[in-house]
């Protein structure tokens, strides 16, 4: 069982004792992302991501900063996401007190040194730049900008080189002032140790954290558009990578059980209907997955996929088909496979003491409630083949459906009548 502390400053400490393991995880969650932005200094939050594992008074060099972890047998890692940033590390637990003390000292003391911040402008660039190249990847963007048209949602995580060029020394430094507070900070820890001795740490090393005067800006809402629901890129490649997206439920509907069950029945796994029917029996694919976004105010249903460019308009068509289905031949026998998969990935994930804290502090910072896998489970098992019937029906309609495609398109005509709006097209 969990326990959670506030300090005084408002941070939130969350942790769990895992007395069989021998590693511990932290994981420091700030409450922000790609969403927050300013659109002058898009990838400002990837940005200080980055920069954290730069350099500090004490850890001067990036080097000095992952020696101090890997010099004693840990992992340590960072991530930017659109609602939240999060540093993470791992170690054996009797090192606990010095990756505490590494990550903190990222978080209160980097030096956003100049030199630092233009080499680390380029590394970024360069990681825009590849994911630019993988064609899979830049399908997964391109459906973010038509299921989030002119919002921050459908902007690139990372920005773009020219917001990531734009963006000064002073932009850094107000917008960390602004959202890494200790009130939008949450510490998850788990494993090993006690929560007495991880508070009486985590108080000493964070509990004289002082948020600043300014308070960042709340997200601004996504309300529905439908502009132009299709996307296309046109490359001279092997495949063509596409997207199939259905705006979907939050991550405060507490009916997002039931669409997690039916994203499982759909395309999650080898027994999922898109992997026998697009795979197993049409040979379409390699591979083929569907997944679900949970965001605070909105979210999607997706598939994707990679097929042959002569196999496109049956593969396309085929997915349809099958989400279409949804909606008719549901079975008692599906929902239940679905429960037991979906409860058993959850039990192999809790093993681990670093997926542990990231359950903790992914729940506390998003929606302050964190629930236990008892209570996830008891939500599962009351879902009711009803209750998927009726979500299917909800989520699944073409007039909403968004698509994306990178590759050798020859002709867009068809999916503009599958789904029976306009196309956007891209070159490179």
């Amino acid at each position: 069982m969990y326990r959670k502390t506030t300090l005084p400053n408002g941070l939130r400490l969350l942790s769990q004792e895992m007395p069989h393991t021998h590693s511990v995880s932290i994981c420091i969650f700030v409450g922000t992302g790609s969403r927050y932005e300013p659109e002058r200094i898009g990838g400002v939050s990837h940005f200080i991501e980055h920069l954290l594992f730069r350099g500090t008074e004490r850890r001067p060099t990036s080097r000095d900063i992952s020696e101090s972890i890997e010099g004693i047998g840990g992992i340590l890692n960072g991530g930017t996401d659109r609602e939240t940033t999060v540093y993470w590390a791992k170690a054996a637990s009797y090192h606990f007190l010095s990756t505490l003390d590494t990550l903190c000292d990222m978080l209160l003391n980097s030096k956003f040194d100049p030199a630092d911040i233009e080499k680390e402008r380029q590394v970024i660039v360069e990681e825009i730049h590849m994911t630019e190249d993988q064609p899979d990847q830049k399908a997964c963007q391109l459906i973010d900008t038509v299921l989030w048209p002119g919002h921050p949602l459908g902007r690139d995580i990372a920005g773009t080189e020219a917001t990531v060029n734009a963006t000064t020394r002073e932009d850094l430094l107000t917008y960390m002032a602004e959202h890494y507070r200790p009130d939008n900070t949450v510490v998850a820890i788990a494993g090993g140790l006690s929560h007495e001795s991880i508070l009486e740490a985590v108080t000493g090393q964070l509990g004289g954290w002082k948020p600043s005067a300014v308070t960042g800006k709340a997200y601004n809402p996504f309300l529905s558009a439908n502009e132009h629901r299709i996307i296309v890129e046109r490359r001279e490649i092997e495949q063509d990578h596409f997207l199939l997206a259905l705006p979907a439920l939050s991550v405060n509907d507490p009916r997002r059980y039931v669409e997690s069950l039916l994203n499982v029945i759909l395309g999650e796994g080898m027994s999922s209907r898109l992997f026998a029917e697009i795979r197993d029996r049409l040979g379409l694919a390699y591979a083929i997955h569907s997944y679900a976004d949970f965001l605070l105010d909105t979210g999607a249903l997706t598939v994707a996929a990679s097929v042959d460019p002569d196999n496109l308009t049956q593969a396309v068509g085929a997915v349809l088909k099958e989400l279409e289905l949804l909606k008719s031949t549901l079975s008692q026998h599906e929902l239940s496979k679905a429960k037991e998969l979906s409860k058993g990935r959850m039990a192999l994930r809790l093993e681990d003491s670093r997926h542990v804290a990231s359950w903790l502090g992914g729940q506390e910072i998003l929606t302050g409630e964190v629930l236990t896998p008892d209570e996830v489970i008891r939500r599962i098992d009351a879902v009711t083949l009803d209750d998927l019937k009726t979500m299917a029906e909800e989520i699944v309609r073409t007039d909403q459906l968004r698509m994306s495609i990178v590759g050798p398109v020859a002709d867009d005509t068809p999916f503009r009548e599958m789904l029976q709006t306009e196309i956007l097209n891209t070159n490179i």
